[in-house]
């Protein structure tokens, strides 16, 4: 768009829409002249007509119509009329309230004030940033001249900050930067104090009120970014939330309190009805696993039958990953069976045996049936309409050499897709890829990093192709002759059966990697975690446990309510003891991750969910002392929850953390948060269940189950309290945090603004027992299951859906799963059946 008044300069002359300059190239004037524009010019032009293809020439003129629809040209440059706004006004509006596309070219930041003096108004446009200094704005108004900025204002510190150095410290072998800090010197001449400091992220510093925080780096990484903020409050606001705090855990221990009372009515209703005991029976431990003793494939079992031991040796080598982690061979080769083909083993072989045989005999296992497909792409790839899996030369036209990928195409359409319009095809082909990408990496070595090169800045390691070609000639030799080695005592191993010689030479391998490597290689005791931390894999195989245990509790629950005379105390006491034991399991699991990661295991989604299922068993323990069905509850939720974790829309790999993270604040604030989850999602299951038990009541048993719902919404209503008070004080704790980090307590990001709205929510149903007409056994049980949905949302919306400072390790946003409208649907019903028997006796 040219405006009257602007010009626009090509590379062969100047259109100028009377701007009223002067210039060095041909120029075509542009004027109004009765509502129409006209040019004139000194060069001559061609035209051609866009509506019925007629063309000719345009002479020099200072008088030619310019009309619309016509393409003029000279030389090698054109320009069309395409629109004329002879009565236009340019007027400026809120980006709010423009509907249909943002005219970007055009957008600019400005505030329109109305001046008032007497009887004289007016209206001026300042334009400026909140930014920047913004340029005064001048003008005569009543009789008096008043000058106007928009931006920001500028305010000197009394003292002066130097920037002797900037570092950036990067993960070993990685872009990902681990920390930034900026070496300054504090300069302040009235208190004759001139003196060294370091600023990093959640290190700030201090001096006269005003506070310096590490914000970011120039793109050359030769500058550094501070953020600077002015608080006198800072230490009345950290005793108010201490006194807040105080205040709302207190109010939980107080002898007539709310707390108190509940507690006093769930034990008089659990009196009423009889012990419930609960649980199952030591039998549930005796389910059997399925037996890996599979016959193996007889190419497999022939040529690439690594010996069980030498593999495990192999993986105990160290492997450093595109982020710059450290990790042991196996933990890579079960992240890499688990891609490709969705199990933890295969064909009766450990991940380290395919891994092995993977990259020393590529072209037998490019044979093999291991890639897990899709039914969607089955014709695409050729394969049979049920087929599961698939090889890796099945994906190609021509084997051999490689080329004719049959999913190439299919590829690049699905990429060129937003996320949010890709179809269920779209998104069966970019996982099917991706297992079929990991395997040639592997087939190339090319994801098998396990070789340090000396004296490199930045401890990267390499594979092993990589090595050799790219290190120096005598370290190049040293690693191609260690590989050799190892490679020719394999292949002779698998002549003779004797491994003896293929051990040495992997241990010649190890060698190298402590001695050129140390500077990252990670302690021995911390590789064997990690190993024995992948081989227990407690999460994964505790959850069908912890599911079973709570169902079956749930249903013996049924039946004492049903047969009061049902004794179920022995019972009660073996699950206890179980759950105990599984508790201990899910403790050790979480310390083993804490440890092989060096931070607090809640920093992703993943690490969060089987926090949160820890702290749902907790609060379990401390509800179920009188209570067998809350016991039951929790031990379902738990199995749920871990049963979420381990979705393949979940990552549970062992990450380095972003900077931001990489503080104590996460333990105390994360920790604080996540673990309210589980209190919250007690008390939701729990109304889930107080639901069933009005749609099972009857005549006959009415009073023994309306004891039971009038025990459990008690438990429920305690459960709800403790986690709103967690709730609160870990969303306060992360003002804290964020203040340490950044220089302020809110900014209303998404997860921050989700999680105050499920503080207001839990506020409003804490205190709904203030209005009596709501306040029912059955509404309660309703509106605490309904409730969690904001739970939901925080958790999951704002991790995959929306994008925010608390996205860290946010990827694509993943579809919403079918069984959560069917969940819902199912709720919904349960209410309509359980409202006809919602009065309780």
């Amino acid at each position: 768009a040219l405006h009257q008044g602007e010009f626009f300069d090509t590379a062969d002359y100047v259109l100028d829409f009377q701007s009223g300059k002067t210039f060095t190239k041909p120029v075509i004037s542009i004027s109004i002249e009765d509502a129409n524009l006209k040019m004139a010019h000194a060069i001559n032009m061609v035209y051609l007509d866009m509506d019925d293809r007629s063309s000719g020439e345009v002479n020099a003129s200072d008088h030619t119509l310019m009309a619309q629809r016509k393409l003029y040209t000279f030389n090698e440059t054109s320009f069309v009329l395409r629109d004329f706004y002879v009565s236009a006004k340019e007027v400026l509006v809120s980006r709010d309230s423009l509907r249909g596309p943002k005219m970007n070219n055009r957008a600019i930041d400005a505030i329109v004030l109305r001046l008032e003096s007497g009887d004289a108004s007016s209206e001026v446009t300042v334009q400026g940033s909140r930014g920047m200094t913004g340029e005064n704005v001048t003008i005569d108004f009543a009789g008096m001249e008043v000058t106007l900025n928009y931006g920001a204002k500028v305010l000197e510190l009394p003292f002066g900050l130097k920037l002797e150095k900037f570092e950036l410290d990067r993960y070993p072998g990685s872009n990902s930067p681990s920390s930034y800090a900026s070496e300054v010197i504090l300069i302040d001449e009235e208190k004759g104090i001139e003196k060294p400091f370091r600023i990093y992220m959640n290190n700030v510093l201090d001096h006269r009120g005003y506070r310096f925080f590490q914000s970011s780096y120039d793109r050359d990484e030769k500058g550094t970014v501070l953020s600077v903020n002015n608080d006198p409050g800072t230490l009345p606001t950290y005793i108010g939330y201490l006194l807040m705090g105080i205040g709302m855990f207190g109010s939980l221990f107080l002898k007539n309190g709310r707390f108190a009372k509940l507690s006093k009515k769930a034990k008089e209703a659990s009196k009423k009805m009889g012990t419930l005991a609960a649980i199952l029976s030591v039998l549930a431990l005796t389910v059997s696993t399925p037996s890996q003793a599979e016959e193996l494939n007889p190419l497999v079992k022939r040529v690439l039958s690594f010996d069980k031991d030498h593999s495990e040796k192999f993986g105990h080598l160290m492997v450093q990953t595109v982020q710059g982690r450290m990790k042991p061979v196996q933990t890579l080769a079960t992240e890499i069976l688990a891609k490709v083909s969705r199990s933890d083993s295969f064909l009766g072989l450990t991940p380290n045996q395919v891994v092995l045989g993977m990259m020393l005999a590529p072209d037998a296992w490019r044979e093999i049936t291991m890639i897990r497909t899709d039914k969607l792409l089955n014709e695409v790839i050729g394969l049979p309409e049920n087929a599961k899996m698939s090889s890796f030369s099945q994906f190609f036209e021509f084997p051999s050499e490689m080329g004719g990928y049959k999913l190439n195409q299919y590829v690049e359409e699905a990429i060129r897709k937003a996320p949010g319009k890709r179809d269920k095809f779209d998104k069966a082909v970019l996982k099917v890829d991706e297992r079929v990408n990991v395997s040639y990496m592997v087939y190339s070595g090319a994801l098998i990093a396990i070789w340090p090169k000396i004296d490199d800045d930045n401890n990267k390691w390499f594979a092993t192709i990589d090595a050799i070609q790219g290190f120096d000639v005598r370290d190049s030799e040293v690693v191609r002759l260690l590989a050799l080695n190892w490679f020719n005592s394999i292949e002779k191993a698998l002549g003779d059966g004797n491994w003896s010689e293929a051990d040495k030479a992997l241990n010649g391998i190890s060698n190298y990697q402590r001695k050129i490597g140390a500077a990252v290689y990670p302690s021995d005791n911390k590789i064997k975690t990690e190993i024995l931390y992948n081989k227990l894999n407690i999460f994964e195989k505790l959850w069908p446990f912890f599911f079973l245990v709570g169902f079956v509790l749930l249903i013996l629950s049924f039946t004492k309510i049903v047969r009061p005379k049902f004794k179920l105390d022995i019972y009660t006491k073996i699950t206890m003891i179980i759950l105990t034991v599984f508790f201990v399991a899910l403790t050790i699991g979480l310390g083993m991750r804490w440890y092989i990661s060096g931070h607090a295991p809640w920093s992703d989604g993943y690490e969060s969910m089987i926090y949160i299922s820890w702290a749902t068993m907790l609060a379990g323990f401390i509800f179920s002392k009188n209570s067998p069905i809350t016991l039951a509850a929790t031990g379902i939720l738990t199995g749920l929850i871990l049963f979420v974790a381990h979705l393949n829309w979940m990552d549970p790999q062992v990450t380095n953390l972003v900077p931001v993270l990489n503080s104590y604040w996460l333990s105390i604030h994360v920790s604080m948060i996540t673990a309210s989850y589980g209190f919250l999602g007690l008390g939701a299951l729990l109304g889930f269940i107080t639901l069933i038990l009005f749609m099972i009541k009857n005549d006959k048993n009415s009073a023994q189950i309306s004891n039971s719902i009038r025990e459990l919404n008690a438990i429920n209503e305690m459960s709800l309290m403790i986690g709103l008070a967690m709730l609160t004080i870990g969303n306060f704790l992360g003002g804290v945090w964020a203040n340490e980090s950044w220089g302020r307590y809110w900014g209303w990001d998404p997860k921050e603004t989700w999680a105050l709205v499920t503080i207001l929510v839990y506020a409003v149903v804490i205190h709904i027992r203030f209005i009596k007409s709501i306040y029912t056994a059955f509404a309660y049980s309703i509106i605490s299951l309904l409730s969690f949905t904001s739970v939901i949302m925080t958790y999951f919306g704002v991790n995959f859906y929306l994008a925010g400072m608390h996205s860290y390790a946010k990827g694509d946003p993943v579809p919403i799963p079918d069984f959560v409208p069917v969940t819902y649907a199912i709720i919904l019903v349960m209410i309509a059946f359980a409202y006809r028997k919602r009065h309780l006796t």
